[in-house]
């Protein structure tokens, strides 16, 4: 089956560059500022659903409030991503693995809950070679949800059954799946028990081991 595939997504963060991101730290400052407004996020939530909590939960108190929450968590988020683009640093074998992948005719796509100015800043830095790349602000839903990398494949004509997701996240395994594809699990910050619950077709000490098998 893995024969037949044309086309590799990849998440950006912890699969194709190592960046320096305080995501709890992150997390704090938005929960910080939904407190200012009298409002707290729900527990157990990434960055990105925390804002989107608050902000739900603002808009049924007060409109402007609401919109004043969201650019100002927003600010925060992205300056804190831009900022540490610029110490990005392309994953071991990262820039190879696109190239030759993209050499043998498939296609590539970058797939990243990030902000788009932060992740082009570090694509570019890595001299990365690819088709696509879709961040959130390209985007009305995000990873995990599967249309986040349906909306990518529509982009790059490709058919999710010869297509698979790679990533270093269990999320990036469940869209994938969700999206009706093949996926392939990065041990980059994670274990193997960590992607257990959600049983990726391939794991992967890093993004080179794609050359041996697509």
């Amino acid at each position: 089956m893995l024969q037949e595939i044309d086309t590799a997504l990849f998440d950006f963060d912890g699969t194709l560059v190592e960046i320096d991101i305080d995501f709890n730290q992150m997390r704090q400052g938005v929960f910080s500022l939904g407190l200012e407004y009298g409002v707290s996020a729900e527990p157990g939530l990434y960055v990105l659903e925390s804002l989107e909590n608050i902000f739900e939960k603002l808009l049924q108190l007060d409109v402007n409030q609401a919109r004043d929450f969201k650019q100002r968590a927003k600010r925060l988020i992205v300056s804190t991503e831009v900022e540490a683009a610029t110490r990005a640093r392309a994953m071991p074998g990262a820039e190879r693995t696109l190239r030759e992948l993209k050499g043998k005719g498939i296609k590539i796509g970058i797939v990243t809950r990030n902000c788009r100015s932060g992740v082009m800043k570090s694509a570019e830095m890595a001299d990365f070679a690819y088709d696509l790349i879709l961040t959130r602000d390209d985007v009305e839903k995000v990873k995990p949800d599967p249309q986040h990398l349906l909306d990518a494949l529509n982009i790059l004509t490709s058919k999710p059954g010869k297509s698979i997701m790679v990533g270093d996240h269990p999320m990036d395994i469940l869209a994938g799946k969700r999206a009706g594809m093949k996926t392939a699990a990065v041990l980059a910050s994670k274990s193997i028990k960590d992607f257990e619950e959600v049983a990726p077709d391939l794991i992967l000490t890093g993004v080179t081991g794609l050359l041996g098998i697509l």
